[in-house]
């Protein structure tokens, strides 16, 4: 049996197969230009990756170190636990919450210490986690006006300088993003300029014969986009080695790892590559080819 391929159809296929041809073609013409593009672009992307991973590794170590963490609420001689157990519930980005009575924790005491055979000086404590570490200030003032808490205790500089870290590691990822950002469109922009400029008097004979102007465009930003996914999957190489000691320094604290953190960064990786060098492409072809 013999297949047809409908005219519209081989029509389409043939402009794709020229595209394609045509993309690589123009790759092959930029020559060793190909190796210092690529190059700029993975070590660039590299940076973005390597920044990306560290914030959200920091992130994720506040999250794990806040689940850890606790408020100590030290109650009165007459409170009820279970009453200001009960009040404490009902304040938000409260987590969790756990009582330990005096009894309890002076019969734990005297299993880890030699005490003297004194009255128990203890007082009723409730553990208080919170859902985000952001958040605990707030909440340890709340709790602090409730009755008959006698006082409340927390790690609160350890929490404000691993915040403050984290919050510094995402303004540089941001800043950092947009200058590399820009960086790249200039140098992808500038490099297709070349190619296009070499190509200037075929283009012009395009044009005259009515090739229509996606045909014309469509190379150079393929041709971009090549080099932005060529430089993503090199960077991919000083991420992997960075994940092996965020591994390594994650383990140390017995914090697990997330391994959506690494996905989230390759993805982020291709995408930003594959759109910039597309953008930049776009950008040039715009400005000197006027279709």
């Amino acid at each position: 049996m013999i297949f047809i391929i409908p005219l519209n159809i081989a029509t389409e296929l043939r402009i794709i197969f020229r595209i394609i041809k045509e993309t690589f073609g123009g790759i092959g013409r930029t020559g060793l230009m190909n190796f210092v593009i690529i190059g700029t672009m993975a070590a660039i992307l590299s940076i973005f990756g390597c920044l990306f991973r560290t914030s959200l590794g920091i992130a994720s170590f506040v999250q794990e170190l806040g689940n850890t963490l606790e408020a100590s609420v030290y109650l009165r001689t007459n409170a009820s636990p279970q009453r200001v157990s009960r009040d404490i519930l009902q304040i938000g980005y409260v987590k969790s919450i756990k009582i330990i009575t005096k009894e309890q924790a002076w019969r734990d005491l005297k299993n880890q210490m030699d005490v003297p055979d004194i009255s128990n000086p203890l007082p009723d404590t409730i553990h208080v986690k919170v859902t985000n570490q952001r958040y605990i200030d707030k909440v340890v003032d709340r709790i602090k006006g409730i009755r008959g808490v006698e006082g409340v205790q927390y790690a609160k500089q350890l929490a404000r300088k691993i915040q403050s870290l984290s919050d510094i590691t995402n303004v540089a990822t941001v800043i950092v993003l947009i200058f590399l950002g820009g960086l790249t469109l200039f140098i992808i922009s500038n490099t297709i300029q070349l190619v296009i400029q070499a190509r200037k008097r075929e283009i012009e004979i395009m044009r005259i014969m009515g090739v229509s102007n996606w045909y014309i465009k469509a190379p150079y930003i393929f041709q971009g986009a090549f080099y932005g996914l060529s430089g993503a999957l090199i960077s991919l190489i000083p991420l992997h080695i960075l994940h092996g000691y965020l591994s390594k320094l994650f383990d140390f604290f017995h914090v697990p790892v997330p391994v959506t953190n690494t996905n989230i960064v390759i993805l982020s990786l291709l995408i930003m590559g594959i759109t910039v060098g597309s953008a930049g492409s776009m950008i040039s072809v715009r400005k000197y080819l006027k279709v």
